[in-house]
């Protein structure tokens, strides 16, 4: 009787696993299958086209690390990247679509005019039309690259190497390393993102820009969860800086290795290029040279401060808190004990040309300490500018912006203040 019941137990077991899983396959999205193994013959065409397209001799070159992304049919689209050594290097992935005829495998490699026309002809579950529009990206050449540097703007990290090769001296010098902060690594650019060379939870992330440009970040940890090929905003969250080493090189301290490329996969010289408002060029040597903005001169090992991806201002929209009273304070410093030199209206713009941590004020959002000088010389506390973030969208003041403003007056609430204001 024991036996029976144990019996039954099992039966009813299998029967609720069984209803569960038909219940969940009908409310999964269809989305292309994810591959954990590749299609007979996949990795050996893949292999072999790398190998013809870097002129690496297979006796001595390790064994691609390939990530199968999507499959479907006779269609295939993924990464191969080449392991390197411990020496002072990093690994260059490419990304492959490949079409099969047959028991044979055709391979398009990033950057090649099979893999341009390829991805058109692939069907949208293996490359959606998204990706197809981003990987036909007209290519630039605009000295400004219209990317900004890949942390939060108005912070300043190090330059802790100067323009250099994705493997050292090799040449083009496409890369630098930078460090400090709070070592989050965030898009300087909105793109499409991608993880490669996927090893012990980390990677090297490859991000394609909707300019022709192509940026890739290695020694990341912690890194971003979005699925390869999904379109990310500037400002996202890509990684934290650290000493991973899933395709071998070397790190002697956490970093993150910046490389820049055209999406048609050549590396593109970082010397006399702009990102982040600062101009790069290269030293006498790799890892030495330093960034210029404005005639200052930042050597390696010095602090650059994030302005974004050009040098068009920051700016937001001012909202009275509360919304009667229509219209805030300008002051003559970042704090209510500076004098008031103005108003703006509820909705008017403004330009923001640097920001400091001042007086704590209570707005429309909260209290903040965060203080925005505008272009116009008057400051106005964050708490009233819509500028889409709580964080600063400017650069920080320099000391002496901020000691140029006019000295205190002492009153609180503002000698001059016109009635039914805030701020």
């Amino acid at each position: 009787m024991e036996f029976n019941k144990r019996r039954s137990t099992r039966r009813l077991t299998r029967s609720i696993i069984l209803t569960l899983s038909i219940a969940m396959a009908m409310f999964l999205p269809l989305t292309s299958a994810q591959v954990t193994a590749a299609p007979p013959g996949l990795d050996e065409a893949v292999t072999a086209t790398l190998l013809e397209q870097r002129k690496s001799d297979r006796a001595r070159t390790p064994a691609p690390v390939i990530d199968h992304m999507r499959e479907q049919g006779n269609w295939a689209f993924g990464a191969a990247t080449i392991p390197v050594g411990n020496a002072d290097e990093a690994p260059t992935s490419s990304l492959y679509v490949a079409e099969r005829s047959g028991d044979k495998w055709k391979v398009g490699l990033e950057g090649t005019a099979e893999f341009s026309g390829m991805v058109q002809r692939a069907p949208e579950s293996v490359v959606s039309s998204g990706e197809k529009k981003t990987f036909t990206a007209p290519q630039t050449r605009a000295v400004n690259t219209g990317l900004a540097l890949p942390w939060r703007q108005g912070d300043s990290w190090y330059m802790g190497g100067g323009p250099h090769g994705y493997s050292g001296n090799s040449r083009p010098f496409n890369s630098i390393d930078f460090n400090g902060g709070d070592g989050r690594v965030l898009a300087p650019r909105a793109g499409r993102v991608y993880k490669t060379c996927v090893r012990a939870n980390s990677a090297e992330v490859k991000l394609v820009h909707d300019n022709g440009y192509t940026t890739t970040y290695y020694h990341m940890t912690n890194l971003i969860t979005a699925q390869d090929g999904t379109q990310i905003a500037a400002g996202t969250y890509l990684g934290r800086i650290g000493t991973q080493l899933p395709c071998g090189g070397s790190a002697s301290g956490a970093h993150v290795h910046m490389s820049l490329y055209n999406t048609n996969g050549g590396a593109v010289a970082v010397n006399g290029k702009t990102l982040g408002g600062w101009t790069f060029y290269e030293g006498s040597r790799a890892y030495a040279g330093y960034a210029e903005r404005n005639g200052v001169r930042v050597n390696v090992g010095g602090r650059l401060t994030n302005y974004g991806s050009d040098s068009t201002p920051a700016g937001g929209t001012v909202r009275s808190h509360p919304d009667a009273n229509g219209t805030v304070n300008l002051r003559s410093g970042p704090g209510l004990k500076y004098s008031v030199v103005g108003t703006a209206r509820d909705g008017d713009t403004v330009t923001i040309a640097c920001t400091t941590r001042g007086e704590v004020v209570a707005g429309k959002w909260g209290d903040t300490d965060l203080w925005n000088k505008l272009d116009t010389g008057n400051w106005i506390s964050d708490g009233f500018v819509d500028t889409g973030s709580n964080d600063p969208v400017a650069p920080t003041c320099t000391d002496a912006q901020v000691q140029a403003s006019a000295p205190p007056n002492g009153n609180s609430a503002g000698a001059s203040a016109a009635p039914g204001t805030v701020g």
